[in-house]
């Protein structure tokens, strides 16, 4: 048997083009920090920005989920394609925070017509060609796909900005998003046009929607992890890629570096699920290894106090991100033996909700708290937010692992 099997190609190549190719070109994400600095942008400021994006994602996630529904797949997803690159392109030639305040919340925009959209077309795809069959392998080659690209997109990047400067990650993950809208241009779509659903089905809509939100209030273990998830935004905010960037800068790192460290990021990803199922059965429970995840991280937080060089900052920033890719699988799954499957989506929905909020608040916070202590204290500070989790973890009743 071929990696790929009878007719996936035919019908996926758009897809996979996107991921292979794409992507590598799609070297925004290692570098926009820098830019932002390098311009005289604060790291409050810089925070500001993610938080219009999420803004606006929570804003339109779902209506434009319904224009999918409506007009198709294809056309929301080639419309976000297109939309993300031009925006890109306005900011390669924006001079003014406001009007870059702007097109972040445009961005989110044009996100949100893409990214629930692209995987519902590829499933729409098999299941029309009678391929259900490959859903999980072809979702699991395409996440594989993303990481193998973002490794060499990091290093594509790195001899860029060596030679162009920062200001080049704009027009280039702008063509990079217009490839991709080329791309899924000469696709095909397996779409049938969906009635308007009735007033009942909207009644029905909202009552399951009050229901699902009010168990996982009340269930004891749900609510606790949502209120580790709520921590976790912040931790996120305040020891993420924003003030490690701009600490890995104070001490020295030079800009086109930061593509390499982004490319060694994605390495642990790609391993490190594939371990945890056997520490997890090892210690016995979820909570007892998702706690023991969270103490090392605490740890490496900490210690990053009591660093004044570079290479043990570089060493404490690998490790506390590698402990990223220990924590959130097998966060999923714990989460996901305590949310009945009828409630399954809307349950974690509602979650994503949360985050995205507190995303909105946590990300200037912390951008306003690196100005005013640093970036190192604001990790530092970091740690001690992660304690109250490894309690909350405690709390949860879960039998322990045969």
């Amino acid at each position: 048997m071929g990696f790929f099997k009878k007719d996936e190609l035919k019908l996926l190549w758009p897809f996979y083009l996107d991921a292979l190719i794409a992507t590598i070109l799609y070297i925004y994400p290692a570098f926009h920090i820098l830019y932002f600095l390098e311009v005289g942008l604060s790291l409050f400021q810089i925070g500001l920005l993610s938080s219009a994006m999420s803004l606006s994602v929570l804003l339109f996630e779902v209506p434009t989920g319904a224009i999918a529904d409506i007009f198709g797949r294809k056309l929301s997803t080639i419309i976000g394609m297109f939309a993300s690159g031009l925006v890109l392109f306005l900011i390669f030639i924006s001079h003014s925070f406001y009007f870059l305040l702007f097109l972040y919340f445009l961005w989110g925009l044009a996100i949100t017509f893409f990214s629930g959209a692209t995987t519902a077309w590829r499933i729409d795809l098999l299941k029309g060609a009678n391929k259900e069959g490959l859903i999980q392998d072809v979702e699991a080659k395409m996440h594989s796909f993303f990481s193998f690209s973002f490794l060499f997109s990091g290093i594509v990047g790195a001899f860029l900005v060596k030679y162009f400067g920062l200001i080049v990650i704009w027009p280039v993950s702008g063509v990079a998003f217009f490839f991709a809208g080329f791309s899924y241009l000469l696709g095909k779509e397996n779409f049938i046009k969906k009635k308007r659903k009735k007033r009942e089905h909207l009644k029905k809509f909202i009552s399951h929607t009050k229901k699902s939100i009010k168990y996982s209030i009340k269930n004891e273990s749900l609510f606790i992890l949502l209120l580790s998830a709520i921590i976790a935004t912040f931790v996120f905010a305040f020891a993420g890629q924003m003030i490690w960037y701009a600490f890995l800068q104070n001490l020295g790192f030079k800009d086109h570096w930061f593509g390499y460290l982004f490319s060694a990021t994605m390495i642990s990803g790609i391993f490190a699920p594939h371990f945890i199922k056997k520490f997890v059965r090892k210690v016995g429970k979820y909570k007892t290894y998702l706690s023991i995840i969270i103490g090392l991280m605490i740890l490496f937080l900490f210690a990053t106090n009591f660093v004044s060089t570079l290479i043990p900052a570089l060493v404490f920033f690998f490790l506390f991100y590698s402990m990223w890719d220990f924590l959130y699988p097998a966060r999923t799954v714990f989460f996901q033996k305590f949310t009945p499957s009828e409630m399954r989506a809307t349950i974690t929905s509602f979650e994503s909700m949360l985050m995205s909020l507190i995303g909105i608040i946590s990300f200037p916070l912390a951008g306003w708290v690196a100005d005013t202590i640093g970036p190192q204290k604001t990790i530092f500070i970091t740690s001690f937010m992660l304690i109250p989790i490894i309690f909350l973890y405690m709390r949860i009743k879960e039998k322990r692992l045969k």
